[in-house]
């Protein structure tokens, strides 16, 4: 009698545990609850074919946690299983994590998106700048998208000497006339502002942990502390150049020109800090909210999930959610972005759906990309708190093996729902 309540306990679960299944020389594990099966067949289909070295993968939906896959490889020699808790690199998608700190200092009347930045950082008022708002800065439309020479990457830990070179900074393009993106430069503003209006003066790294992941459990960090090992973080395999020129191809025409050209705006806004590498230390080990956030997707999938079914959990207001959920801003002459050439639309720190770029299911979404693949974003509407992050990088745009998966799991709710 025993072993059958036992036995009807785990059935009422309803989830399918996948632990072991070999998949060729990757090990895919996990589970997904059940009408959630065709997601984890769509997350295989990607080691399958070659696409993937190692990735995770989780969603919550209406608060619930339906999927947590992860499998592959964390190192370039495949000798180390990608394990549950191994830890990514997440690229542009720290901007959306990085962003939700703003959002909290929104929610306690700290900041304004719609106030001048000079109101709290009185020193970015020169060179063209004093007229920029909160929310232009954050939506990628005040043309700071590069400055002056380089910084290596040991100065900018020095947070008097970031702040100087970024209030040195000249726009590129009359702010708010177009949007383009800062590639380099968004996480650093964003750093600032938190430490000119945070009342213990923290940095945004600082302010993440002692704010959402310590309180909530998290592992993600934007400055990866020397207690956290080197063997808890995935190697990144990057583009292959050779293989990059062969694969032109796959990118918007438009993209396609911007990321061949090595004068273009958004090849000199990548390379903005000497001795940048994204498989060593030191690059881990700063504050570089624009990029350089280590962590899991359990992790990000759970805070985006709070989001949209408890803000007030992590002390986000639901004024702050509606003001994220709502449309892109459109810059004055049009949503073609400046930096990339292409249609991208971004509101307040998040990337949004526009015109011409469709990143998320619907348009009250919001997250952010990063160039590895790797794709985080809430849905009020679903309720849905999503993560997707390879460590291996892809060579079309929008990249198919998020978008795929991404288009898979809307079918699933989609079919839950009728």
């Amino acid at each position: 009698m025993r072993n059958l309540k036992l036995i009807l306990i785990l059935t009422s679960c309803f989830f399918i545990e996948v632990q072991g299944q070999n998949m060729g020389n990757n090990m895919i594990h996990g589970f997904v609850k059940q009408g959630f099966e065709p997601v984890y067949e769509e997350f295989t289909k990607n080691f399958e074919n070659g696409k993937e070295l190692g990735s995770a993968l989780c969603v919550y939906y209406q608060g619930e946690k339906v999927i947590d896959l992860w499998g592959g490889f964390s190192d370039k020699k495949k000798k180390h299983e990608f394990k549950k808790n191994t830890m990514v690199l997440f690229f542009s998608a720290t901007k959306g994590v990085a962003s939700l700190c703003i959002a909290k200092l929104y929610s306690e009347g700290k900041i304004d998106y719609y106030k001048k930045v000079s109101a709290y950082w009185p020193e970015f008022a020169k060179n063209g700048k004093e007229n920029i708002t909160v929310s232009q800065l954050l939506s990628h439309q005040s043309g700071l998208c590069l400055w002056n020479g380089k910084l290596a990457i040991e100065q900018i830990a020095d947070s008097n000497l970031l702040a100087e070179k970024l209030e040195n900074t000249t726009p590129m393009w009359t702010p708010g006339h177009y949007s383009g993106y800062s590639a380099g430069l968004a996480g650093f503003y964003m750093s600032e502002l938190v430490r000119r209006v945070d009342d213990k003066h923290r940095t945004l790294g600082q302010y993440f942990q002692e704010e959402f992941a310590t309180p909530i459990g998290l592992e993600f960090y934007i400055g990866l502390p020397d207690t956290v090992s080197d063997t808890s973080v995935s190697y990144i395999k990057l583009i292959n150049p050779f293989k990059r020129i062969m694969t032109l191809g796959k990118l918007p025409k438009a993209l396609r020109k911007t990321v061949s050209r090595p004068n273009s705006l958004f090849m000199k806004s990548i390379t903005l800090t000497k001795g940048y590498n994204v498989n060593e230390r030191a690059t881990w080990r700063i504050e570089e909210p624009s990029g350089n956030g280590i962590g899991t997707a359990r992790s990000v999938a759970y805070l985006y999930s709070l989001l949209v079914n408890n803000s007030g959990e992590i002390g986000i207001s639901k004024e702050a959610i509606n003001e994220l959920s709502n449309s892109a801003f459109i810059p004055k002459y049009g949503g073609t972005d400046k930096v990339m050439g292409i249609p991208l639309y971004y509101r307040n720190g998040f990337m949004k759906n526009g015109e011409g770029s469709s990143v998320y299911n619907n348009k009250s979404c919001f997250g952010f990309g990063g160039a590895s693949g790797s794709m985080a974003f809430a849905d009020p509407i679903n309720k849905i708190g999503y993560c997707y992050v390879p460590n291996k990088m892809g060579y079309d745009f929008p990249d198919g093996r998020e978008k795929n998966i991404q288009k898979v799991l809307y079918e699933c709710v989609e079919r839950l729902k009728e």
